[in-house]
């Protein structure tokens, strides 16, 4: 009987220490991350380096979970830069951010520097928090910034230990309203890609940059159904809605027509899950709350995961 209690005991703690000090590797999206190496060119990086590197199953599991719980992605909470979420370490994600490679202010190097700044605080007071923060990086139209990231994680882990991060990219799309007669741009999140792969390796920021101001349908931008569709083809990505409150004005909302997007959107899911910015925080401070509320309930009424972010552009992860 001792025996089993001692080999029990120990089984315990090997699972307690293997969430703790970063295995996870080895129970998460192997695959993706070799596909990653190998695609990379880099032959000095190694699978036990990508420790930090999120793919889509565990990144998948960690949205389920923070699913109704905005907290976890709300760097304020009664007012705008109040950074309470910050201060009192229950943020626990930014999940769209711009570095430099597109609009943003940061570096990746200062982006990744700032979460494992944060993520060392929160696991020094909360030792057996598995996910002290997530960060995706989603410049737009380009990967630059996200293969930085890898690179930097490679040539430091140690230094990222706390931090899981994920590739990612924003582009832009269209969709089609029928009972507006009109067609609105719409911003999509492909999150969990290789970064080093087709079609996103094809895509240029300053490119893409000169083709606003034109009407959407004569842009060279795919209808959104169309982009979920060539992510969902991809081995690896998952794609969801960024900002959807940015492109409907309060009557389009009192119409339903995000009801309407929603229903469509999630028509098109099937083994991978979709998702939205219903938490995005910005929101929270200029949205009516009755309307940011109903954006989340559609959300969840068509099992659309509901995501947030900062939709950082400065010099603070933690900010717009």
């Amino acid at each position: 009987m001792k025996k089993i209690c001692c080999k029990f005991y120990f089984v315990i703690l090997a699972l307690i220490l293997t969430s703790q000090i970063g295995y996870s590797f080895v129970l998460y999206d192997r695959e993706y991350k070799k596909a990653i190496i190998k695609s990379s060119g880099h032959k000095e990086f190694t699978l036990k380096n990508m420790q930090s590197v999120m793919g889509e199953k565990e990144l998948t599991k960690v949205i389920k979970r923070y699913n109704k719980h905005p907290e976890k992605y709300q760097s304020d909470w009664y007012e705008k830069d109040d950074q309470l979420g910050v201060k009192n370490l229950t943020y626990r994600a930014g999940l769209h951010s711009h570095t430099v490679f597109s609009d943003g202010r940061l570096t990746p190097e200062e982006m990744l520097d700032q979460a494992a700044e944060y993520a060392d605080k929160v696991k020094k007071e909360y030792p057996f928090e598995k996910y002290p923060i997530i960060i995706a990086i989603t410049d737009h139209f380009n990967t630059q910034g996200a293969q930085k990231a890898i690179f930097l994680i490679q040539k430091n882990p140690e230094k990222y230990k706390n931090v899981k991060f994920v590739a990612g990219i924003e582009t832009q799309s269209f969709v089609d309203i029928p009972s507006k007669n009109d067609t609105k741009g719409i911003h999509m999140l492909a999150w969990c890609i290789n970064p080093y792969e087709w079609p996103f390796t094809d895509m240029n920021f300053q490119e893409a940059m000169f083709q606003f101001g034109r009407p959407y349908k004569e842009l060279n931008f795919l209808n959104y159904k169309d982009f979920v569709k060539r992510i969902h083809a991809l081995k690896y990505g998952i794609v969801g809605i960024a900002h959807p409150l940015r492109y409907f004005d309060k009557d389009d909302m009192l119409d339903s027509v995000i009801d309407d997007l929603f229903a469509e959107y999630a028509s098109l899911k099937d083994d991978k899950v979709l998702f939205t910015e219903g938490y995005y925080q910005p929101y929270r401070f200029y949205t009516p709350e009755r309307t940011y509320k109903q954006t989340v309930e559609t959300a969840h009424k068509y099992k659309i995961i509901t995501t947030g972010s900062q939709d950082t552009h400065g010099h603070s992860i933690f900010k717009n």
